[in-house]
């Protein structure tokens, strides 16, 4: 009788053990896609910068060709699946801001933080940089946009990312490998795609500026605070399209015809994309500035982390919001 129990146990713990694994592996697993290769290229074909995007089959074509280029990864550590073969993986501390730098997180890292960071991958300043991530790609963009903003010149988004990538069958695992470092210099720093937060607040009174919030609907509503803001809210007057609107089932990016419909309204506009830290919105400012080929498009780094500190905790009645805590 006593065995039996044991037994009922044990079997009871596996059971949890079992279910456990598997909402993690949902949560954090990589979800695989199939994509046509060839449709994919025609449709990013259609984009205003084409350039700025690459296939899983193109970026194994370009690695087997042994030239100069680095696949980065901006993928989170709790994913359990194996990454890009031969691509280096790490994840956001390791190219934002030091915690000192700044009364608050989520901010990118310096130009010195960043030429470290890039030399220790061995790039050099005419390398072709791919940027990639899993499930949600709005970290490959982020990347992308500091990368762009170091003056980097070849820098692309990998489209349906580790998904596409495992999807299709591509060699995974065998990543970090060992490099000489480089000697790395970003070749022109700039601020051409950033916002600050004088910007935004100059915004608020622009009719020629339209401020885009790229968070979730409870974030928007002031109904969510996620961790590192301040409080509740919004910016005022800010339009409402989630980052992933412009995302397919399979995590690739929308056709060009589709993101037209959904981004038509703000055609021709100056656009100050945010989020929460400037990571969702950085992919909106790549499907906006580089699908669209729509100009004046900015990303505000700090975003609601920023401007929630200066609500919340300077008092900063310039910085005005809705929604937000009584």
């Amino acid at each position: 009788m006593k065995n039996k129990k044991v037994i009922i146990s044990l079997v009871v713990v596996l059971v949890v053990a079992v279910g456990a694994f598997m909402g993690w592996k949902m949560m954090f697993g990589v979800q695989k896609v199939a994509v046509d290769s060839s449709e994919q290229g025609q449709k990013i074909e259609q984009y205003a910068n084409p350039d700025a995007f690459i296939t899983p089959f193109q970026l194994k074509e370009l690695m087997e060709d042994g030239g100069d280029v680095v696949v980065l990864g901006a993928l989170d550590p709790k994913a359990a699946d194996a990454q890009i073969a031969g691509s280096f993986t790490f994840w956001r501390g390791d190219y934002s801001a030091e915690e000192s730098d700044y009364p608050y997180g989520g901010m990118s890292a310096d130009v010195e933080k960043m030429e470290a960071f890039l030399s220790s991958k061995g790039v050099k300043e005419d390398t072709i940089l791919v940027t990639y991530a899993s499930n949600s790609h709005h970290d490959a963009a982020r990347l992308w946009f500091q990368l762009k903003s170091l003056g980097h010149e070849d820098v692309r988004y990998l489209d349906g990312g580790l998904n596409a990538w495992a999807g299709a069958g591509y060699p995974t695992g065998g990543s970090n490998p060992t490099v000489e470092p480089s000697n790395y210099k970003a070749p022109n720093p700039n601020t051409e795609l950033l916002a600050t937060l004088d910007d935004v607040i100059a915004a608020l009174d622009d009719a020629s500026v339209e401020i885009l919030d790229t968070r979730d609907a409870s974030e928007e509503s002031g109904e969510e605070t996620k961790s590192g803001a301040f409080g509740p809210g919004k910016i005022e007057g800010a339009v409402f399209i989630p980052w992933e609107t412009a995302v397919a089932e399979d995590t690739t990016l929308k056709t060009i015809d589709e993101l037209k419909e959904i981004y038509g309204g703000l055609e021709g506009k100056n656009v100050i994309a945010y989020c929460q830290s400037g990571v969702r919105s950085a992919h909106s400012l790549l499907v906006l500035s580089q699908a669209l080929g729509y100009e004046n498009v900015l990303n505000y780094d700090g975003s609601w982390i920023e401007y929630s500190y200066e609500v919340y905790e300077k008092g900063n009645e310039l910085a005005r919001i809705e929604n937000g805590a009584e």
